[in-house]
């Protein structure tokens, strides 16, 4: 071979051998590049989370994973910044792939199952707590976790001896005591809940959560001294912090023991500074509750003197002026912060109120829809706008809000008394059913629930237990008229005509502008014949109310009944357009000179009385029928075909 080939030979190794070493150069100093910027991005997360400043981690976090998606320690970081902002489904994912970057991972497997056992989904839970401890039989976390599972499978008792096992390796460990507390209160064996709720507090005597809960055991028992012993206890160990004494404060208040509850709250007010005024406004809400609307708005003024720009304390001084029905002032204040920020909730909400008071439907249910929109789980929002819609007459959405408020909170009784009420007038028994039972849990005290049950009792065709319902109802609170109009009601239905009209006497006394009282007693005494009790009734009824228009209005029209029921059709008239004259806006008259001129063939004067029905309720079908028919009756086809 010639040396000059050699050296071509030789070139070529040596420009390969450059490129080699550059490429393994670049590539070296890129893995290293990227390691450092790994570790770079770890470590700023780790001041950030130091600094508690869970969003910029977040943001370092992110970046970690990017460049190594099996760095499940990051991972593992990135899901507990997560929950640290409230970010629950975030955090599950983050958990998640922590968990499939590395299986071994036991503190990322924990988190995974101490979510799916928040989300009841108890058997995957429960493979996690055995897989961790298949490899750490003593993990406290993941025994706490295990016992967790037995309690969603209503195994209470395995769920105390893996507590206790727990305990064996961790004495002091405050929330097993208080876990077990809980538990042993399920089981019903409150001496050894009260044993655990001491030990709790003697790990932990500041805890407010373990304190309450023995105040509640206390109080079962009514040992109430016990229980103050503990709140004041609580108060001591805080050092008499906010809390503490807003505790105690309403447990006296609870109590009725006002003076004492009034020196607590008080004593928590001086504590009251610029950086905190709640102290000042629980003071005004408990003078407010005590119905002294003039001490309490001396503590909100107090408040607003340390904090003058504060919005939520002029909302807060607006629901005060609601609550003693100065809504003049309400509004004013409401306005002042509504100009100052047009999005502020609480205004919004009190500005709907207001409205939906003042009958501007349109301006409540815009302020509502501003409200569900900010906080889409206030089930009271849905529960006003469902109001303004009714008034509106849109049933439809009416219903839909009324079911959102009843699915965001079980408790709206409100919401689900209107809700039966739409049932039941659509005679939809199982609906209806499933709102009255689900009050019967949450209001059982509420006559009004009785009575929706009377009512779903009378669609079954079940009579005696219809007035079961109603004597409940009565006994519930004996100044109910409604439940005596419709036991009235039921018994005349049965035929006891005389318990009908002791019923309906008895609605009278109880409240004498019980229209619906007035007018079945009356139609039951002319339904028996005894036209002279109906007659004198309603002379009675007229003189007790003369100051009452409509009530007077009422009488005159149930006096014309009784008279068209005597056939005098002159008088029976004579009474009608009285009735009219009284109170133009009583449907009845109207209805019931139709039907004389009808029957006396005046087919004009019929149609005039129609035709003012139809101008005073635009939505009353009856009206819109009565006055097709005399159209067809003088063959005016066009106008018929109009009002059909």
């Amino acid at each position: 071979m010639s040396i000059k080939k050699d050296k071509g030979i030789n070139s070529h190794l040596i420009i390969f051998a450059l490129i080699l070493s550059l490429a393994l150069a670049f590539g070296i100093g890129a893995c290293a590049s990227k390691e450092e910027k790994e570790a770079k991005h770890f470590k700023k997360a780790h001041e950030y989370i130091k600094e508690k400043n869970y969003k910029a981690a977040v943001i370092e976090l992110r970046n970690v994973v990017q460049l190594n998606s099996k760095n499940d320690k990051a991972y593992f970081e990135l899901g507990e910044s997560y929950l640290k902002l409230g970010k629950g489904r975030e955090a599950s994912q983050a958990f998640s792939r922590a968990v499939s970057a590395n299986p071994n991972n036991l503190q990322a497997q924990l988190k995974v199952g101490q979510i799916l056992l928040l989300a009841r989904k108890t058997a995957e839970a429960r493979k996690k707590a055995e897989l961790i401890l298949a490899k750490e039989p003593e993990n406290v976390d993941a025994l706490t976790l295990l016992s967790g599972v037995q309690l969603q499978e209503k195994d209470i008792d395995d769920a105390i001896k893996t507590l206790d096992k727990v305990l064996s390796l961790d004495p002091k460990r405050f929330q097993t005591h208080l876990s077990l507390a809980r538990l042993y209160v399920l089981k019903g064996d409150l001496a050894k809940a009260k044993k655990y709720y001491t030990e709790a507090l003697s790990i932990k005597p500041g805890s407010t959560t373990a304190a309450v809960e023995l105040v509640r055991l206390y109080g079962r028992q009514g040992d109430w001294k016990a229980a103050e012993g503990v709140l004041n206890k609580m108060v001591e160990h805080s050092g008499g912090d906010q809390k503490s004494l807003f505790l105690l404060a309403r447990f006296y208040e609870e109590r009725g023991e006002w003076k004492k509850a009034e020196a607590v709250y008080k004593r928590s007010a001086e504590g009251a500074s610029v950086q905190d005024v709640r102290p000042l406004v629980n003071l005004a809400w408990f003078y407010a509750r005590r119905g002294d609307y003039k001490e309490a708005l001396g503590e909100m003024e107090k408040a607003r003197s340390l904090r003058k720009d504060d919005l939520n304390l002029l909302a807060s001084i607006a629901r005060l002026h609601m609550k003693f029905g100065k809504v003049g002032r309400a509004e004013a204040l409401v306005d002042q912060i509504l100009e100052k920020d047009n999005g502020h909730v609480e205004a919004s909400y009190l500005k709907g109120k207001i409205d939906l008071e003042k009958k501007r439907f349109d301006d409540a249910i815009n302020k509502f829809n501003l409200v569900i929109r900010e906080r889409p789980g206030f089930g009271e929002a849905y529960y006003l706008r469902a109001l303004a819609y009714l008034a509106k007459g849109n049933r439809e959405l009416a219903k839909r809000d009324l079911l959102k408020a009843v699915q965001l909170d079980g408790r709206q009784v409100k919401a689900r008394i209107l809700l039966a009420e739409f049932y039941l007038k659509e005679r939809d028994t199982n609906l209806a059913s499933e709102q009255i039972e689900a009050l019967l849990k949450v209001a059982p005290k509420d006559p009004r629930v009785w009575t929706l049950k009377a009512g779903l009792s009378m669609l079954q065709k079940n009579h005696q237990q219809a007035i079961s319902a109603l004597k409940k109802a009565i006994a519930l609170d004996p100044k109910y008229s409604s439940a005596y109009v419709k036991l009235g009601i039921v018994y005349n239905l049965k035929g006891k005509h005389d318990k009908a009209v002791n019923m309906f006497k008895k609605a009278l006394e109880t409240n004498p502008r019980q229209a619906d009282a007035l007018m079945f007693l009356v139609q039951t005494y002319a339904r028996l014949g005894k036209y002279d009790k109906a007659f004198n009734t309603c002379e009675s009824m007229r003189k007790s109310l003369s100051r009452s228009p409509s009530h007077v209005a009422l009488v005159y029209y149930l006096e014309g009944s009784l008279y068209l029921g005597k056939r005098n059709t002159t008088k029976a008239e004579e009474l009608f357009k009285k009735a009219i004259e009284t109170n133009p806006n009583i449907l009845g008259p109207y209805v019931a000179l139709a039907g004389i001129y009808v029957r006396q063939n005046r087919v004009d004067a019929a149609l005039s009385q129609y035709e003012s029905l139809i101008k005073k309720r635009p939505k009353f079908l009856g009206a819109y029928m009565g006055a097709a028919l005399l159209h067809d009756r003088k063959g005016e086809w066009k106008q018929a075909e109009q009002y059909y």
